[in-house]
């Protein structure tokens, strides 16, 4: 058992000796200056030693004193970092923080995580979009989702486990099919290219689809959007996932003139630190595996209802479309 002197003794002996002053040590102890010379005068006859040397409103450490102090000092140091540690721990407890690549977050995160947060009063979520593998692992962050192929980011001391594929189809406005992609139409067709992610041969590959001697004039952009978004205003034919192509397909602003998905090679993946989980993060990590199935699931039933196959490159065959 430690047998250890008045610890509001020792704390002013402390803050005393670091700040120079009996009264800046009383303020910073919110007490009087009578209160901690009192203390110091007591500390001094429990130790049986002079521990300050005072010369007119100058006082300093005796060596006996520099010796308690300097040990003070980093005991204290050690005592505040491990209270502000709990405190970061349970704040944190409390809070989700996800970076994320900004198509997965405007696409379909952002509009869902309030769901979240009603089913889980008291927990924040902080989601920091980003471009696509960039996973600023200087920062502390519960959950970062990327594209990609498996295996292939940079990550780190990471964990990486699929969270979800996708169903690419090529998409325009009914109005662009009408004029350009109907059978017996010549000339070029304007190809809207996210530069970060061209899967058009693999998709034509593999629906058996060939545009003859008919030219793609290719538009390249550097975010996965932009494309989706010109497409919707009539400017060309573009491949779209099913996370940013779904809504507007269900409202008429995009078609499928060809009627092929085909679910992707690359995964959105969840990255997670090697350490356990605060419960928030578990929460967050269940709910979120839970809503991506059930919008995978909500995927196929509207693709389908809109008579389009799915093709599954892994086994190189096609899911039916009723």
């Amino acid at each position: 058992m430690r047998t250890l002197p008045s610890l509001t003794a020792l704390r002013a002996c402390e803050a005393v000796a670091r700040t120079g002053s009996v009264l800046a040590a009383a303020a910073e102890l919110r007490v009087t200056r009578p209160a901690v010379s009192k203390q110091i005068a007591l500390l001094e006859q429990d130790l049986g030693c002079a521990l300050f040397e005072r010369t007119g409103n100058r006082i300093k450490p005796t060596p006996a004193g520099a010796v308690l102090c300097d040990g003070l000092k980093q005991g204290f140091d050690l005592i505040s970092s491990a209270v502000h540690g709990v405190a970061h721990l349970a704040q944190n407890d409390q809070r989700v923080r996800v970076l994320v690549c900004r198509d997965f977050a405007s696409s379909w995160l952002g509009a869902r995580v309030g769901a979240f947060l009603v089913t889980n009063p008291g927990i924040s979520v902080e989601i920091t979009a980003e471009k696509n593998g960039t996973f600023r692992l200087e920062e502390d962050f519960d959950f970062r989702i990327f594209y990609g192929l498996q295996g292939t980011h940079a990550k780190g001391p990471l964990a990486e486990t699929e969270l979800c594929r996708w169903i690419d189809m090529p998409v325009c406005t009914q109005a662009f099919a009408d004029r350009f992609l109907k059978v017996g139409h010549s000339g070029d067709i304007a190809h809207l290219v996210d530069a970060n992610y061209n899967v058009l041969q693999e998709w034509m590959q593999f629906a058996g689809i060939d545009f003859g001697n008919r030219r793609l004039r290719s538009t390249l952009f550097n975010e996965s959007t932009l494309p989706i978004s010109v497409a919707a205003s009539g400017g060309g034919l573009a491949i779209g996932d099913s996370f940013l192509t779904l809504p507007l397909i269900q409202l008429g602003e995009l078609v499928v003139p060809f009627k092929v998905g085909l679910i992707s090679a690359q995964t959105y993946s969840l990255f997670t630190a090697a350490r356990p989980a605060a419960k928030a993060a578990i929460h967050f990590e269940r709910w979120l595996r839970n809503a991506v199935a059930e919008y995978q699931s909500t995927v196929f039933q509207e693709l389908r209802r809109h008579g389009i196959d799915i093709i599954d490159r892994a086994h190189n065959r096609a899911f039916p479309n009723t």
